[in-house]
């Protein structure tokens, strides 16, 4: 778990043109080399992120008179190496100067936000990839698919490190409020999914009853999670890949929607739901060519 990570406060440009979105690839000379990210770094100590971004955009880019927006969103992420960064990503909405790169970039490229994801983007900033289209284009995206990948990308960190790939996100107002996935193994703990996490972290920022949430989940709740939820007050929940084996919201049981309990949440099931279960089936079978000695 991360509870000692030393988290670092970072700022991110997003700066459009044409209906095209301003990436980096870092140099290769300077850590995680070679990666594409959103221009600009950490916050120094004395620093309000508005003058952070501006110091950043000067040496990184050359630009000058920096206006900088409105904040379009934040999220954390915790590198492999233990680094933690929490960005937040504003938009820029005038600057002098033409864009060039300059310390610790090795190049610049406008890339169309639908295509990011087809360029490698440093950990920290895939979850963003995956909203801008989203955020830019509400009308033009189903809101449902972009956090179920969101949910997705925390269940590939999840298998990454050696857990069963189940990733969960709770949303409020088009906001991720809290982040799960699967701990099970890490923690010791059986009561460590995906749902639950997700639900003690948002319940310690808004208190027990979730009310005006939903939970993303890349697979069918269990009983366990499908019992929190309806004790939760979450009023909608939203999941990939049916559960034959577990699965309370349908499949074995319906708990969430039983009319013998005192709250029922609505429920959309099947949501990327073939790709959650492809990501389910390559873990498995690399977990048995693990235990057999067989190359998957």
């Amino acid at each position: 778990m991360s509870g000692a990570v030393v988290w670092r406060e970072v700022v991110a440009a997003v700066i459009l043109c044409d209906g095209q979105v301003m990436l980096c690839q870092r140099a290769e000379d300077v850590p995680y080399p070679l990666q594409w990210e959103f221009p600009g770094g950490k916050v120094e100590e004395g620093e309000s992120h508005e003058q952070a971004l501006q110091r950043e955009l000067s040496e990184e880019l050359g630009l000058t008179h920096v206006r900088v927006g409105r904040r379009l969103w934040s999220s954390e992420a915790l590198y492999p190496d233990g680094k933690g960064f929490r960005l937040h990503f504003y938009a820029v909405e005038d600057y002098s100067g033409i864009p060039t790169a300059r310390s610790g970039i090795a190049a610049l490229r406008w890339v169309k936000p639908e295509e990011l994801l087809q360029y490698e983007v440093l950990e920290g900033d895939r979850e963003f990839c995956i909203v801008l289209p989203w955020l830019l284009h509400p009308e033009r995206v189903d809101a449902d698919e972009v956090f179920m990948r969101v949910a997705l990308l925390e269940a590939q960190r999840a298998a990454a490190e050696g857990e069963v790939p189940v990733g969960a996100v709770l949303v409020r107002s088009g906001e991720i409020v809290a982040r799960g996935r699967n701990a099970v193994e890490r923690g010791a703990d059986a009561t460590l999914h995906a749902e639950l996490i997700a639900i003690r972290q948002a319940s310690a920022k808004l208190g027990r009853r979730l009310l005006e949430c939903t939970l993303y989940v890349t697979l069918e709740p269990c009983p366990m999670c499908a019992g929190a939820i309806v004790w939760s007050r979450i009023p909608r929940l939203v999941f990939a890949a049916s559960d034959p084996r577990a699965g309370a919201c349908g499949t074995l049981y319906n708990i969430v929607q039983d009319e013998r309990l005192n709250h029922r949440c609505q429920v959309r099931s099947g949501v990327l739901a073939e790709e959650s279960a492809a990501l389910l089936r390559s873990f498995f079978q690399r977990l048995r060519a693990d235990e057999s000695g067989v190359e998957a």
